[in-house]
C-alpha cells in the first residue's frame, strides 16, 4: 500500500492537483484492445467518434490493421501521433506491460477499463493492484485512473470515451461529476432530459492513484463545472479530500455526493465491487461530510432532484415559502413535507394579507399558506393575476412554489406564464419555482419535444422529492452565507 502521508505530501505540494487535461482535453486518443466484435471497447471507440472528437483516434490490437475506418496498430508505440489519452481494455494481467508501453510513449492518462484487481478478493487480484499502484507512485507522466473503470467524458471537448451504447443526444452544460461506479454515468440521461447540461463525468473505480478528492479538486477550479456530484463508496484520502471539499465550497460550487454502505451486507459488496479501503467507515464518513459542508443524498433520485433544485433555485434570501396552486390537495401534501424537512419554513400569512388575498378569491377559496386558488381560478385570469400581485408586495415569503399536476412545461404566454413573469421581474427577490405533483414523462404535454421548464429553468418533479432537494439546497446556501 501507497502512503497516505506521501499522498498527501504530493496533493499539497501540486496545490492538490496533477494535470488532469490529458484526460479531459486530450489531442490524441488510442483505445486499447479494441476489435470489430460487440463489446465495451467497441463501444468506446465507437463514442470517440460519433460523438464528434476532433482530434487523432487509432485503435490498438495487434490482429487487426483497421476497425470501422479506423486505423489499428499492433502496439500503441506504432500510433503515428501524440497519444494524451489511452483507454486500457485488455485482460487484468496485461495491464503492468501496457503500462509501460505507454509510459515509452509519454501517454498523459491511462484510464483503465479492465477489472480483475483487488476486487476479486483474492491474492492474486491483491497483488496485481498492488503492482499497478506502485507503478503509478513511481510514474511522473502518466496518471492512471482506475482500474476497474468505464471510461471519460467531456462534452465541451467533445470526448465521449465511455462504454454506453444508450447515448443518444448530449448536451454540454455545467454539472460533473466523479463516479465510483461506471452505472451511474447513466445519471446524465434524466438530467438532460430535464434541461440540464453535462460538463465533465469520470468513472475512478479502484481508484489506485487519481482518487474523487483529485477530482473534486479539479473540478473546483474548472470554469465549465458549477455543480459536482459524486458517487462515492469510501473515502480513501480523507485529508486530501478535506482540502478539495473545502476548495470547491470556496468557489461557490456544491458537492452532492451519494455516499452507499450504510449497513455491513452493502460493505462486503463494495469490497466485491471497488475493493474501497474506506468502505467501513460510513457513518464516520457521513459526519465528516456534513462538516465539510457536503450535500449527502441517500438515493440516485435525491442525487438527480437535488441538481435540479440548484437549477431551480438561484440564492433565496430565506427559507420562507409560500405554495401556491389549483389544489388544496396537493398544497396539503405539499405542507406536510415543507413542515417535516429541517430548515424549511411554511410561511404564516398575515391577517392583513390573508384579507387583501380574501379580497381577489372567489368565496370557496382558502387565503391561507398553501394557498388553493380554487379550480375556477384556472379560467379566470383576473383572479390569479390579482392574487399573485398581492402576493408579491408583502414580503411574507422568500420562496413561492407554484404547484403543477403533471411535469409540463409553462407556456410563456399562459395566463400562469404571464402572472409568474411579472412577479419575477417586478419583484427579483422573491425565488419563483415550478414543481409538479407527479414525476416522470408526460406524454404529448410537451412542445418539439423540449423537456419541462419555466424562464430557462427546470421544473422540480415529485413533492416529497422536491422538498427534500429544496431543503438541502437551501441549508446549503445558508451555511455558505455564514462562512463566507
Amino acid at each position: 500500500m501507497h502512503s497516505e502521508t506521501q499522498h498527501l505530501d504530493n496533493f499539497k505540494m501540486s496545490g492538490g492537483k496533477r494535470t488532469l487535461r490529458s484526460l479531459f482535453e486530450p489531442q490524441g486518443v488510442a483505445v486499447i484492445g479494441a476489435s470489430p466484435k460487440p463489446s465495451l471497447a467497441k463501444s468506446i471507440l465507437n463514442n470517440v467518434v460519433s460523438f464528434g472528437f476532433d482530434g487523432n483516434i487509432a485503435a490498438v490490437n495487434p490482429n487487426y490493421t483497421s476497425i470501422d475506418d479506423i486505423d489499428c496498430y499492433k502496439s500503441i508505440a506504432d500510433v503515428p501521433f501524440q497519444v494524451d489519452l489511452a483507454v486500457l481494455c485488455v485482460r487484468a494481467e496485461k495491464v503492468l506491460s501496457v503500462l509501460e508501453e505507454c509510459k515509452r510513449k509519454s501517454v498523459g492518462a491511462a484510464q483503465i477499463i479492465s477489472s480483475g484487481f483487488a476486487e476479486l478478493d483474492s491474492e492474486e487480484g491483491r497483488a496485481r493492484q498492488q503492482q499497478v499502484q506502485r507503478w503509478a507512485e513511481e510514474s511522473s507522466t502518466t496518471i492512471v485512473i482506475g482500474p476497474n473503470t468505464y471510461g471519460v467524458i467531456n462534452l465541451h471537448r467533445p470526448i465521449v470515451a465511455v462504454g454506453d451504447s444508450k447515448i443518444a443526444k448530449v448536451v454540454a452544460g455545467c454539472v460533473s461529476g466523479v463516479f465510483q461506479s461506471g452505472q451511474m454515468v447513466t445519471m446524465m440521461h434524466p438530467l438532460m432530459s430535464r434541461g440540464i447540461g453535462i460538463s465533465k463525468i469520470v468513472t475512478t473505480g479502484n481508484e489506485v492513484s487519481a482518487t474523487t478528492a483529485e477530482l473534486i479538486n479539479f473540478f473546483a477550479d474548472d470554469p465549465q463545472t458549477a455543480v459536482i456530484v459524486s458517487y462515492c463508496e469510501g473515502i480513501n484520502d480523507p485529508e486530501c479530500f478535506a482540502i478539495a471539499c473545502k476548495r470547491a465550497r470556496k468557489q461557490g460550487k456544491p458537492i452532492i455526493m451519494l455516499r452507499v454502505g450504510a449497513h455491513p451486507e452493502v460493505q462486503e459488496g463494495i469490497s466485491r465491487h471497488t475493493a474501497t479501503r474506506g468502505a467501513d467507515s460510513y457513518r464516520q464518513d457521513i459526519r465528516f461530510l456534513e462538516d465539510l459542508g457536503v450535500i449527502a443524498v441517500h438515493s440516485v433520485e435525491d442525487l438527480i432532484e437535488t441538481v435540479v433544485a440548484f437549477n431551480a433555485c438561484p440564492k433565496p434570501q430565506g427559507n420562507r415559502i409560500a405554495f401556491v396552486s389549483f389544489s388544496g390537495g396537493m398544497g396539503n401534501i405539499v405542507a406536510d413535507s415543507i413542515l417535516s424537512t429541517p430548515g424549511l419554513k411554511l410561511a404564516s400569512f398575515s391577517h392583513r394579507l390573508r384579507e387583501e388575498l380574501a379580497d381577489v378569491l372567489p368565496r370557496f377559496a382558502n387565503a391561507f399558506n398553501p394557498l388553493d386558488l380554487s379550480a375556477q381560478s384556472a379560467f379566470d385570469a383576473k383572479i390569479l393575476t390579482s392574487c399573485i400581485e398581492v402576493l408579491g408586495q408583502s414580503d411574507e415569503f422568500d420562496i413561492l412554489l407554484w404547484g403543477k399536476d403533471l411535469p409540463m412545461s409553462i407556456e410563456d404566454n399562459s395566463a400562469v406564464g404571464l402572472a409568474l413573469r411579472k412577479l419575477m421581474a417586478q419583484h427579483p427577490r422573491i425565488v419563483v419555482i415550478p414543481m409538479s405533483q407527479m414525476n416522470g414523462i408526460c406524454q404529448g404535454g410537451e412542445i418539439d419535444g423540449s423537456p419541462p421548464m419555466f424562464a430557462g429553468r427546470a421544473l422540480l418533479q415529485g413533492t416529497a422529492g422536491s422538498i427534500r432537494a429544496l431543503g438541502k439546497v437551501i441549508g446549503w446556501h445558508g451555511a455558505s452565507s455564514i462562512t463566507a
